[in-house]
């Protein structure tokens, strides 16, 4: 029978063409018979022997059919009396050979189905391994790290991973030392950042101590400053009036009121110098102050701006360098040369190549 099949599965005799084409139950017959042949093979689709035989028993029938149709169509054009009837049996002979040869492949289409899904669910069960191993970053926080760790030593190596066992092993190998590495590298970075974070603290408390000591001091200074001009105003109100009461007492004229008319001035001459000295004080440890906050605030202000740029830009570039990694690796580049790559360029490292941030 797969002899046979490996030709067709009839042969007509020219003098019988056109009667079994235009004359009764010719053509049903002959289909039957062919079915008969075609079925007769009971393939073991679970060898390569039987998928095969199956292949070739369809393709047998799909070549009888073209061969049928094909005397056919040479009766149609020399026997344009008739050419309805023979074009019937040809759509009759082409549809039953059709469905037939796809009743015969049945099996040999299932099992060829049914083997792509299963390489494809392996496939993309591997492909979840690598994505650990080409996505992870040091921008990944410490519990996301950790949490695809977790995973991908839980993932079982067992008999289910069949002919890809062997590249599931691997890539499980190098997602967990990828990981490991990086999880380190970021814990690392995170305790740093941490000591950092307080030695700036401690940093920041301690210029604010510095400043209040340095404000209180200048405020001291100057609440001296004044004291000691106030000082200075009562003692020459003071000769002031010695010098006055020695002129009155030689010229020997005035009366007692104006002399305490004259000492009412002077004390409040005096009053009005104490309080003057006391604001001018006040207003210059306000101002002081005042300057000392609006420095604080701009340096801190200008800190953050420039922080948060930097963030900015290593996120920028962050994104642009995954994208070009991601299409090196499409274009067929390993991982571990596209991420030298990308750096050596990054860090104008190759001539008359560049990165379009």
């Amino acid at each position: 029978m797969t002899e046979q099949a490996k030709t067709q599965l009839v042969v007509l005799e020219p003098t019988t063409e056109i009667a079994l084409f235009t004359e009764g139950d010719g053509i049903n017959s002959m289909l039957a018979d062919i079915r008969k042949k075609a079925s007769s093979l009971v393939p073991d689709v679970s060898t390569a022997k039987g998928r095969k035989e199956i292949a070739s028993v369809a393709y047998a029938v799909a070549k009888t059919k073209s061969y049928l149709d094909g005397v056919g169509k040479e009766l149609t054009a020399k026997y344009k009396e008739i050419p309805a009837r023979i074009d019937a049996n040809r759509k009759l002979i082409r549809d039953t050979l059709d469905a037939l040869k796809e009743e015969v492949r049945a099996p040999l289409t299932k099992f060829e189905e049914a083997e792509a899904t299963r390489v494809a669910d392996l496939q993309n069960r591997l492909a979840r391994l690598k994505t650990f191993h080409a996505a992870v970053s040091t921008e990944c926080a410490v519990a996301d790290l950790q949490a695809m760790l977790l995973e991908v030593e839980q993932t079982a190596l067992d008999d289910t991973w069949q002919e890809l066992l062997p590249q599931a092993t691997l890539a499980q190998e190098l997602a967990v030392k990828r990981l490991s590495e990086t999880l380190a590298a970021r814990q690392k970075y995170e305790a740093e950042q941490e000591e950092l974070q307080a030695l700036r603290k401690k940093q920041v408390e301690q210029e604010r101590i510095d400043r209040e000591r340095l404000i209180a001091e200048q405020a001291a200074e100057s609440a001296r400053i004044q004291e000691e001009e106030r000082q200075r105003l009562e003692r020459e109100a003071a000769q002031h009036r010695e010098q006055e009461a020695l002129r009155q007492a030689q010229v020997a004229i005035g009366s007692a009121a104006q002399a305490r008319c004259d000492a009412e001035a002077a004390e409040l001459a005096r009053q009005q110098a104490e309080a003057n000295s006391a604001q001018q004080a006040e207003e210059a440890a306000t101002r002081a102050a005042e300057q000392e906050r609006q420095r604080i605030a701009d340096e801190q202000r200008l800190k953050d701006e420039e922080d948060a740029r930097r963030l900015a830009d290593r996120d920028h570039r962050g994104r642009i360098h995954g994208s070009i990694m991601m299409d090196m690796m499409g274009l067929g580049i390993e991982e571990e040369k596209a991420i030298s790559l990308i750096v050596h360029i990054a860090k104008n490292q190759i001539a008359h190549l560049t990165i379009n941030y």
